[in-house]
C-alpha cells in the first residue's frame, strides 16, 4: 500500500511539472506567434495621444503604503488593485457608463482612459480601444489563467486595471478591458456659451 502510495505522489509530482513546462512552452509560443501577427500593424500605442501638455510628473509621484491603501480603497478596489482581482461582470460601476469625460487610476489618480475610446463589448466590464496617452498604462503577461493574457496596470503606480485583448474595433483593434474598481470617473465640465 505504501509503495502504491509513493508511486502516486512521484506520478502526480511528474505529471504538474510537465504541465507546467508544457503551459511555459505553450505561453512563448503563443506571445511569438502574437508578436509576429502585430509585425506591419500598429501598436496600441502607436496611436495614441501624445503626453498632455497638464499631465503631472510621474517623478513627484510618492506611492501610498499599503496600509494607507487599505484605509482608502473599498474591500474591491483594493482586491483589484494590489491582488489583480476581477470584480463582477455587469455589476460595476462604469459598464454602462455613458458620460463623457476621462477614467483616471482610484490609486494615484492618473489619467488612464478617454470616454471617447470607450464601446460596448457586451462584456460587462468597461472596454477602451485606446489609452488617453501612451504612457498612462503598461503591460506584463499574466499566466494565471491556462494560457497567457497581457496584463495591463497603471504606468505610474502599477496598480492592477485589467487585461488586454485582440477583438477590439478600430482604430487599434484592442480591448482594454479593465475593472470599474480600480478606476474613479471624472466627468468632463462644459462651459455654457454666452
Amino acid at each position: 500500500m505504501q509503495i502504491h502510495s509513493r508511486h502516486s505522489r512521484s506520478f502526480r509530482t511528474i505529471s504538474l511539472s510537465l504541465l507546467s513546462a508544457s503551459g511555459l512552452l505553450l505561453g512563448g509560443l503563443a506571445l511569438r506567434a502574437d508578436e509576429s501577427r502585430s509585425r506591419g500593424s500598429a501598436s496600441p500605442l502607436e496611436v495614441t495621444q501624445e503626453k498632455r501638455a497638464d499631465e503631472s510628473s510621474d517623478e513627484d509621484y510618492v506611492p501610498a503604503t499599503k496600509a494607507e491603501l487599505r484605509r482608502r480603497l473599498n474591500r474591491i478596489q483594493y482586491d483589484v488593485t494590489q491582488n489583480a482581482a476581477t470584480e463582477p461582470a455587469f455589476r460595476n460601476a462604469y459598464w454602462n457608463n455613458k458620460k463623457t469625460g476621462e477614467y483616471h487610476c482610484i490609486v494615484c489618480d492618473k489619467p488612464l482612459f478617454d470616454s471617447k475610446t470607450k464601446f460596448k463589448s457586451g462584456t460587462g466590464w468597461p472596454s477602451f480601444y485606446l489609452p488617453i496617452e501612451k504612457d498612462a498604462v503598461g503591460y506584463q503577461t499574466d499566466y494565471k489563467m491556462i494560457y497567457p493574457r497581457t496584463e495591463v496596470h497603471c504606468k505610474r503606480c502599477k496598480a492592477h486595471l485589467g487585461h488586454l485583448f485582440d477583438d477590439g474595433p478600430a482604430p487599434s483593434g484592442k480591448r482594454f478591458c479593465m475593472n470599474s474598481a480600480s478606476m474613479k470617473f471624472v466627468e468632463a465640465k462644459f462651459e455654457s456659451k454666452k
